[in-house]
């Protein structure tokens, strides 16, 4: 199964290809600002290293956050675009789920934690069973003096937001991956994308929404309605 992937849920993003359980191409996007303008340019790179057509697509898989709210957007709409547009199936996945997924196979216990800025971190936590890493609990925003009572040794700490806690919040017994996994790999979301839609678990363009766990501050400011939300305080 031909699975495209977008991720711009972060500081960083990109696009890939995977079919079969394999990476066939990956475009890697650095952090900074214009993934509206950067993200189509990674996915024709990605096709065209394969030889690939978007006629040729099976089905996409796309980060639903939380993250960057702008970032969201951008990834999801095109997205949408692509499926409504090609007849394609959607996985989507949390970008924590996606950090996650890259700890190492010794970690028991992971969390993966980002900056979700206002001093808020998102954060997940997954525990290592024989199918893989099971969620414990639904992604949140939290305040880090809250996470770090949350969080109890032995246990991995992963992704951007762990950079972002205070010595004294990093009890002994938790550890700090390295800082080579804080940014998400879009290959690794295409592979998950893949599994998800062989097993039936695909979502319409139109059913996409973005995960974002706190309201926004125009939501704040103006008393908008809120959506759904997790905010730990």
């Amino acid at each position: 199964m031909l699975v495209l992937a977008l991720d711009t849920s972060l500081s960083g993003g990109g696009a890939a290809l995977a079919s079969a359980g394999r990476v066939l191409a990956e475009s890697r996007l650095e952090p900074g600002p214009g993934f509206s303008r950067r993200l189509l340019p990674a996915v024709d790179e990605v096709l065209n290293r394969t030889g690939a057509a978007p006629r040729d697509l099976e089905g996409l898989a796309v980060t639903l956050g939380p993250g960057f709210f702008t970032g969201l957007r951008v990834a999801i709409a095109t997205a949408q675009g692509m499926a409504l547009g090609l007849d394609l199936p959607v996985a989507g996945v949390s970008s924590l789920r996606l950090l996650a997924e890259a700890a190492p196979q010794d970690a028991e216990t992971v969390w993966a934690l980002a900056d979700a800025r206002r001093g808020l971190l998102y954060a997940a936590a997954f525990r290592r069973e024989a199918e893989g890493l099971v969620r414990q609990e639904p992604d949140m925003a939290i305040s880090p003096e809250l996470l770090a009572q949350r969080i109890q040794a032995p246990a991995l700490l992963l992704g951007p937001g762990a950079r972002l806690l205070e010595p004294e919040q990093v009890a002994p017994g938790l550890e700090l991956a390295p800082t080579e996994l804080d940014q998400p790999r879009p290959g690794l979301l295409a592979l998950l994308g893949e599994r998800r839609l062989l097993k039936g678990q695909a979502a319409s363009a139109l059913e996409l929404r973005p995960r974002y766990c706190r309201p926004s501050d125009a939501e704040v400011r103006f008393g908008l309605p809120l959506d759904e939300y997790r905010l730990v305080q």
